[in-house]
């Protein structure tokens, strides 16, 4: 899956300082998202389709962001045209569409000097990251379920799972059930 650009985090702050600017009673959720826009109908790993709200508070400002002439996937079958038609939003869009707006879907954290990250909605790793083994994420458990998700069960390494605080931090070398999120290591 092809990259083609991403907003700054510069220009991301900016947008939601206009965006905070405008409308005190906005929704906490109402401000400029870091994005990236990538070839096909869907995202890589890590990353989800930004919402048709996160796209209107991210480019109502300004619409120079999106290329001239693309019309871009969003969640829920949805779609943003660019600055060829202003911005237009538009639900339920049945076309096969050449780009998604995707927005980070994962969260870094740190170990002892090594980087590990909780990739949801997916079992796959981020680019550069693989899955965390068993033996490591025991060693680790009690520091790696509190990143799981309260209520969470995530993919480790060699089909198992480890369990997030609700569950009791509980960790499984093999486990076939389908889960939403995973555990993994920056790779060496």
């Amino acid at each position: 899956m092809k990259h083609i650009c991403h907003m700054t985090p510069m220009r991301a702050l900016i947008c939601s300082l206009i965006a905070g600017g405008i409308s005190l009673g906005a929704p906490a959720q109402a401000q400029a998202l870091e994005y990236g826009i990538y070839e096909g109908e869907g995202c890589p790993a890590g990353y989800t389709p930004l919402t048709t709200a996160d796209a209107f508070w991210t480019f109502f400002a300004s619409c120079d962001e999106l290329p001239y002439s693309g019309v871009f996937r969003l969640a829920d079958g949805d779609s943003i045209d660019g600055q060829w038609n202003s911005c237009q939003l538009n639900t339920g869009d049945t076309r096969e569409l050449d780009y998604t707006l995707c927005k980070p879907n994962y969260e870094l954290f740190d170990i002892d000097g090594t980087t590990f990250a909780v990739v949801r909605g997916g079992e796959e790793c981020l680019e550069g990251f693989e899955h965390v083994d068993f033996a490591t994420a025991s060693a680790y458990s009690a520091e790696i379920c509190t990143h799981v998700g309260y209520w969470g069960i995530a993919r480790i390494g060699g089909g198992g799972s480890i369990d997030g605080v609700g569950y009791g931090c509980g960790i499984r070398a093999t486990d076939s059930r389908p889960l939403g999120d995973a555990i993994c290591v920056e790779s060496e």
